[in-house]
C-alpha cells in the first residue's frame, strides 16, 4: 500500500468534514493519516524520510484547514454552506417593554430566576436582589433578553 495514497485520502476526508459535520469523515481521515505513517514505517523507510513525511503531513494538513476556513464564507452563495444574508424574518425574543414600572407577583421561587404575574400574564423574571418567595410583590426595574430584572417592592 501507498503511505501517500493514504495521506491524500486522510487530507481529503479531512476537508469533507467541514461541508459534511458528524466527525465521521474527520475520523476517517485521521485513521487513513495514521495508517499512512504506520504503512510508511512498515515499508522500511529511512529515519530523515519519516521525519520528512510527519513534518509535511503536519504542513499539509495546517494548510489544508486554513483553506476550509478560509474558502467556507467565499463559496459562490449556490454552492454555499455559510448564511451571507439577513435572516429575514428572525426576530431574537425580547421582554415585555410595557411591564417596565409596574408592580407584580412572582409566581415561582425567585433563584435568582423564575416567573411572575403582571396584569395576568406570566413573564420570565430574574431577581436583582436575590431570592424571592412565592407570593413576594415585585416591581420590574428593566429586561435583559427575554425576561424581566425585578426588585422587591416595598411599600
Amino acid at each position: 500500500m501507498n503511505p501517500y495514497l493514504l495521506l491524500i485520502l486522510g487530507l481529503a476526508l479531512v476537508f469533507l468534514e467541514f461541508y459534511l459535520p458528524g466527525a465521521i469523515l474527520g475520523v476517517l481521515g485521521a485513521i487513513f493519516i495514521l495508517s499512512s505513517y504506520v504503512v510508511l514505517i512498515s515499508q522500511g523507510a529511512s529515519a530523515l524520510e519519516i521525519i520528512l513525511f510527519f513534518i509535511g503531513s503536519f504542513i499539509a494538513l495546517y494548510a489544508l484547514i486554513k483553506f476550509a476556513l478560509w474558502r467556507i464564507p467565499r463559496a459562490p452563495n449556490s454552492r454555499s454552506i455559510y448564511l451571507k444574508g439577513d435572516q429575514a424574518g428572525y426576530v431574537a425574543s425580547t421582554y415585555d417593554e410595557s411591564a417596565i414600572g409596574k408592580i407584580g407577583e412572582v409566581l415561582t421561587d425567585l433563584k435568582p430566576g423564575g416567573y411572575i404575574l403582571i396584569d395576568g400574564k406570566q413573564h420570565p423574571a430574574i431577581s436583582l436582589t436575590g431570592y424571592l418567595a412565592k407570593g413576594t410583590q415585585v416591581k420590574v426595574v428593566s429586561g435583559e433578553g427575554e425576561s424581566l430584572l425585578v426588585t422587591k417592592e416595598t411599600k
